[in-house]
């Protein structure tokens, strides 16, 4: 969503999972961790991630920030591929595109 900061979904939501019935693990992270933001200014925002609770698929992500759209679209593919989220989580991922992910996958819950 064009909005300031960005918008950015996809997949489910909590309140998806929790009306389909599905048992999911949340991360947050705000964007102000992100190495990227002290450089620009843009500290505004947060990422999270829903993954199944019991596996490792990645159902949703939806963050607010500088460019959410851009990682976003690193989940996506991550999504449609059916990579595990520690895939993206160990992954090293160009800056700026997706360097908030790390962090954000880092935070998942054990199951």
């Amino acid at each position: 969503m064009f909005t300031d900061p960005p918008l950015a979904h996809v997949g489910l939501s909590e309140t998806d999972a929790q009306r389909q019935g599905i048992a999911a693990r949340v991360a947050r992270v705000l964007t102000s961790v992100v190495l990227r933001t002290f450089a620009t200014g843009e500290r505004r925002g947060f990422m999270k991630a829903l993954i199944a609770a019991c596996g490792d698929r990645i159902l949703g992500f939806t963050m607010i920030g500088a460019d959410a759209g851009e990682a976003m679209a690193v989940v996506q593919t991550a999504m449609l591929a059916d990579l595990p989220y520690q895939r993206l989580r160990d992954a090293v991922l160009a800056h700026p595109t997706a360097e908030g992910l790390g962090p954000l996958l880092a935070n998942v819950p054990a199951r």
